[in-house]
């Protein structure tokens, strides 16, 4: 009988792609099954799989409680391009290790963690610095979405120029059922010890601000790219509800096309001949597709004050891509090369955050690696492969922005990279 992977799909449109082709490269060796955060409720009642690939600590813990309630082998796979520069590594750091307040639970699951799949040499150094013992659990393998595996062979050419706006409004339009005031609360709460410039007090007000100010700029930059006759398409964040940005569009009647739920963010990309964003992580994204971006954080001298020093606001990717200091200059730049030159010191950057140029096989990595360490097969379970199959069945169909993955999604997950 062939063991089982489990693989956690946290943000579909960002994580699909990587499920997919490990699905790919593994299937031959391992049964597959694929689940998020609607389905971790009965990932503890049907513990039946052989290995678990997660994005982080918080979502383990989420699903299983405590590491005795799961009996698989435990990997983690990051799905964020977070920088381990000076500025924000203590934001990877949490992200590596998770944010558990019980520090007991929390060394308990680092204990129970079988490997670290790592994009890049930045990632180790943090978790080095953390503790030496979990760094040794570390393999570093690159960005897994910029796998060539992962990019399709077929390419759609636009007629008109085509602009894709990226959209970062979790904090204005969440995606799950909580309310603004409970958004507010935690970041009261600073629970993250977050730290904004010119400002000695964590103030959750700051956010709001910059997030309110980059919407803002969005609706100029709709009306600007309205008057040259060009539909900007919105790529809404995988943690905003996608249906308000649809009916948003509907009420006021705005000029703009909303990305597809299930189609990947390099997909998007792909299509785009230039990238609008504030600061993201996406711009890792754009750099490895070679896009053309313009990035409107200098659009407002206000904007730095009320950056937060431990998220993307200072990652030190930003510096390297036009930033229009108004919506005149931005304008008289729109057409032009804004692609990010790759200097000595970007080509430093990036080997450190993705392992650039060696991401291309960093899906091969984790394949190698799996293959060689634990594919042997084992017994026939009859009751593990009723689980697992119960567990498929109990998924659902996408509601606004929170999705299941039941057993028509996951094949169209595996069946995505089969033409590649």
């Amino acid at each position: 009988m062939k063991k089982s992977i489990y693989f956690h799909i946290d943000e579909y449109n960002r994580d699909s792609i990587v499920a997919a082709s490990l699905y790919k490269k593994l299937s031959s060796n391992f049964n597959f099954c694929f689940g998020n955060r609607i389905d971790e409720g009965n990932l503890k009642k049907l513990d039946s799989f052989d290995i678990y690939i997660f994005p982080t600590v918080e979502r383990l813990e989420s699903a299983f409680g405590e590491p005795k309630n799961c009996k698989g082998k435990i990997f983690i796979l990051p799905n964020e391009s977070i920088s381990g520069s000076l500025k924000v590594k203590r934001r990877l750091e949490l992200h590596l290790t998770g944010s558990i307040y019980n520090s007991k639970l929390k060394k308990k699951w680092l204990d129970r963690i079988n490997m670290f799949f790592l994009w890049g040499n930045s990632h180790l150094k943090v978790l080095k610095n953390y503790s030496k013992k979990i760094s040794k659990k570390c393999l570093i393998v690159g960005h897994p979405r910029h796998d060539r595996v992962c990019y399709k062979k077929t390419k759609i050419k636009n007629q008109k120029f085509s602009v894709g706006m990226v959209s970062r409004f979790d904090v204005l339009n969440i995606f799950d059922d909580r309310l603004n005031f409970e958004n507010i609360y935690n970041g009261w709460m600073d629970q993250f010890q977050f730290k904004y410039l010119f400002d000695t007090k964590s103030n959750v007000e700051h956010q709001w601000f910059n997030a309110v100010l980059d919407f803002r700029f969005f609706l100029d930059l709709i009306r600007l790219l309205n008057k040259k006759k060009i539909v900007p398409e919105i790529r809404p964040h995988p943690r905003e509800n996608r249906n308000n940005w649809l009916k948003f569009k509907e009420k006021f009647n705005l000029n703009i096309k909303i990305s597809k739920f299930d189609e990947s963010f390099v997909d998007w990309l792909n299509r785009k001949d230039l990238i609008i964003s504030s600061a993201s992580t996406s711009l890792y994204d754009c750099i490895l597709r070679d896009k053309k971006v313009i990035v409107i954080d200098k659009l407002s001298k206000e904007r730095e004050k009320h950056g937060n020093i431990f998220l993307d606001d200072f990652d030190p990717v930003i510096k390297y891509f036009k930033r229009p200091k108004s919506l005149k200059e931005l304008e008289k730049i729109l057409f032009k090369n804004n692609k990010a030159k790759m200097s000595k010191s970007l080509k430093k950057l990036l080997y450190n955050e993705v392992n650039f140029p060696n991401h291309i096989n960093s899906i091969e990595k984790i394949t190698n690696f799996i293959v060689k360490n634990e594919s042997s097969e084992e017994e026939f379970s009859l009751v593990k492969l009723i689980k697992q199959v119960i567990f498929k069945l109990l998924g659902f169909s996408e509601v606004g922005s929170i999705f299941s993955i039941g057993f028509i999604r996951q094949k169209v997950i595996k069946n995505s990279l089969q033409d590649n």
